[in-house]
């Protein structure tokens, strides 16, 4: 469960530089959810989800997770509470260790870590058959270090890595930006089968509008630092891109190619 409320963020306040990222935003995620968000360039998506990963501190509001307020706490204190997928699969993960070792570490999140910490036979064979559910042949590339691997294979391993402990809260940053059309879907169909099995409360930009529609039972439109748009259910289900076309024009903002149509 997330709740939002009235959070906004200022960077570089009282200089010419000054801009207003996020303007009371308030938001509650239900248990089960998951939502999508769109928005053009600046619109605020990236902010929000930097906001209650704790990347930036807020100005005002509060952000609350599993009926925790953590408005205070730090990025690293509120890992036990999240799981994130970068845009960039280079990121959220340790490319010159195993993927092995980054599973091990990823279910370790929140969790002391110890100085002595060491591989078993069990370990292994549960990651063997976590990569094989996949479909995408790492299960018998356990000792390759992840650098090694593709971009799709590494983004599908980070989300395995964000979900292996159950996290309250799955934030989902573009996951798929990087990647070519037909590996961005394969890594979709996985993200959607891991949420729906886990029943995983999720928040996932994207540009691509068709992904916003096709994915998920809400869809949120951002727009100059405020939520726009909120619709769920047989609603959002209802939804065409026309539809979106059409509320994105009414923010008075024009069409950039940061928006796909997909």
């Amino acid at each position: 469960m997330l709740c939002l409320e009235g959070i906004s963020k200022t960077f570089f306040p009282g200089s010419v530089n000054e801009k207003v990222a996020l303007r009371d935003v308030s938001l509650h995620l239900v248990p089960g959810d998951f939502c999508t968000v769109i928005g053009g360039n600046g619109a605020g998506k990236s902010t929000l989800l930097n906001a209650i990963a704790g990347t930036y501190p807020v100005d005002s509001g509060r952000i609350r997770l599993a009926n925790v307020d953590v408005t205070k706490l730090a990025e690293h204190r509120r890992a036990k509470y999240i799981g994130r997928v970068f845009q960039d699969p280079l990121r959220g993960t340790a490319g010159r260790m195993m993927v092995e070792e980054n599973l091990l570490l990823a279910e370790r999140r929140g969790k002391n870590l110890r100085l002595r910490w060491a591989f078993r036979a069990a370990n292994k064979e549960r990651y063997r058959e976590l990569l094989r559910t996949l479909d995408l042949g790492l299960e018998n590339r356990l000792e390759t270090h992840m650098e090694l691997l593709s971009g799709g294979q590494r983004q599908a391993v980070t989300l395995l890595m964000a979900t292996l402990v159950r996290p309250e809260l799955l934030l989902l940053d573009e996951p798929t930006a990087a990647l070519d059309p037909r590996t961005a879907e394969k890594v979709l169909g996985i993200t959607e089968r891991i949420v729906h099995e886990h029943r995983l409360t999720t928040l996932m930009i994207t540009h691509n509008m068709r992904d916003a529609l096709r994915y998920g039972n809400r869809l949120i439109m951002m727009n100059n630092g405020r939520i726009v748009f909120d619709v769920r259910g047989e609603e959002k289900a209802r939804l065409t891109i026309a539809d979106l076309l059409a509320k994105f024009e009414e923010t008075g903002e024009e069409m950039n190619d940061a928006l796909i149509l997909g």
